[in-house]
């Protein structure tokens, strides 16, 4: 890869609502969602993905809002953590593949990075089967479908990156930062 991942940006959890801007009380429920940035947005300085929190008397109305649904990779419920509580895993297995399959048509750079990284933990979860290799111009590209999914099941495509192991690390602890309670 010829841009290094060192600095890459994943957004995390504000504790805020993204449309109210109120804050969400430690306790409270909320919805949290996976974003692509908005078109046109500078993203040297922004986050390649946007976590948002919301109220959830907001998020039926916000979800649906044409700014946000094209822009929508996946969402969970989840409750806003105590300061200096324990860490805990806020998606689910079915979440990370949703999420994945999301990213089909990603093409930046360091999104395939991050996809292609989010496919190695499914798999290693083995949520993910990998039913196929091959060389396309040059590039590994790796054939995915869900596991339990059948032959039918709809294939998924990412080439290999050719991570350095730093840049790897960083993905898998970006990843951590986003779908985990920051305590």
């Amino acid at each position: 890869m010829s841009t290094p991942l060192k600095g890459l940006v994943i957004g995390r959890s504000t504790g805020r609502c993204a449309v109210s801007d109120r804050v969400l009380e430690p306790g409270t429920s909320c919805f949290a969602a996976l974003v692509r940035p908005k078109p046109g947005d500078d993203t040297a300085d922004r986050p390649m993905i946007e976590r948002l929190d919301f109220d959830p008397t907001i998020w039926e109305d916000a979800r649906c809002a044409t700014d946000l649904a094209g822009r929508l990779l996946c969402w969970w419920r989840t409750e806003i953590p105590e300061p200096g509580g324990r860490r805990n895993l806020f998606v689910d297995d079915g979440t990370l593949v949703d999420l994945f399959e999301r990213m089909e048509d990603e093409e930046d750079e360091h999104r395939l990075a991050f996809r292609f990284v989010l496919g190695l933990i499914l798999l290693r979860r083995r949520r993910l089967r990998v039913v196929d290799r091959q060389r396309v111009d040059g590039a590994e590209v790796w054939h995915f479908r869900r596991v339990g999914g059948g032959d039918d099941a709809p294939t998924w495509t990412v080439a290999d990156p050719k991570l350095s192991e730093e840049d790897a690390d960083a993905i898998v602890e970006q990843l951590s930062t986003i779908l985990s309670d920051e305590g």
